[in-house]
């Protein structure tokens, strides 16, 4: 039998518990075969378990070691592994326990998966400069309406319906639980990392269409237009100039250019 085949035996069994690789392990004469295979299913789920526990570290404070085995389990058979680096084998676990949630607690442990996983995207995004406030005093007044902005590559941002990032706080402050909440709409927020330091703050309707905006590319003088439809087209300006000036002095900004329709 070829390599490959025997690998795929192997690991049709580790996932699925399919038998045919047996005839191909011996007996080491301490351990039978079903033994020695045991040890690396075990192992595999082991593994996959300490790495989603490392990656939510308050959602498995929140919800108990019992209870979070469990829910790594039942994420492990429902998703195995198929990346290179265990560091991204989470990814799906917020919507896999969005898709499990039949009350509000439920909601909010996909809220909680998904705070934690956009800090960690943020914290884990490349490397570039920041360009700062000086960038934006040199472009031109007669410029401004074709000035492009170019968004830094490790935001990351997420909406919350329930109080989840006040059970992440309490959880990494080692407190108690407050109480569940549930929010009248859903709450916008974004995660960036500037040096070695992950910050996060919420943002209201008028920066998410501006940020929205930027991100398709869309010119100052566009992001005004869409401005003006919820703040009227004297008061545009001027919280879009706001916006940048924040964006900018956050290091959000990796570029800023003057590109003509």
């Amino acid at each position: 039998m070829q390599l490959q085949h025997i690998q795929h035996a192997f690991q049709d069994h580790v996932l699925r518990g399919d038998a045919a690789i047996a005839g191909l392990v011996r007996d080491s004469g301490t351990l039978g075969v079903p033994e020695r295979l045991a040890i690396y299913t075990h192992a595999y789920s082991s593994r996959l378990t300490e790495a989603l526990r490392e990656g939510f570290p308050a959602l498995a404070r929140t919800v108990g070691d019992e209870a979070f085995a469990r829910l790594a389990r039942a994420y492990i058979e429902e998703r195995p592994s198929v990346f290179a680096s265990i560091r991204w084998f989470g990814h799906a676990l917020p919507e896999h326990l969005d898709a499990r949630a039949v009350d509000d607690h439920g909601a909010m442990l996909g809220d909680l998966a998904r705070w934690e996983w956009t800090l960690a995207a943020a914290f884990d995004g490349a490397d570039e400069a920041a360009v700062g406030l000086e960038a934006a005093a040199t472009v031109p007044a007669q410029d401004w309406p074709h000035l492009r902005v170019r968004l830094h590559g490790n935001l990351q941002r997420t909406a919350t319906t329930t109080n989840a990032i006040e059970f992440w706080r309490a959880a990494t402050a080692g407190a108690g639980q407050p109480a569940l909440a549930l929010h009248t709409k859903p709450i916008e927020w974004i995660a960036w990392r500037r040096d070695l330091a992950t910050s996060f703050r919420s943002l209201d309707a008028g920066e998410c269409l501006a940020l929205d905006a930027a991100g398709r590319g869309q010119a100052f003088g566009e992001l005004c237009e869409g401005l003006a439809v919820r703040v009227g087209d004297e008061a545009a300006p001027l919280h879009a100039v706001t916006f940048l000036k924040q964006w900018l002095a956050d290091g959000w900004v990796a570029g800023l250019s003057v590109e003509p329709a």
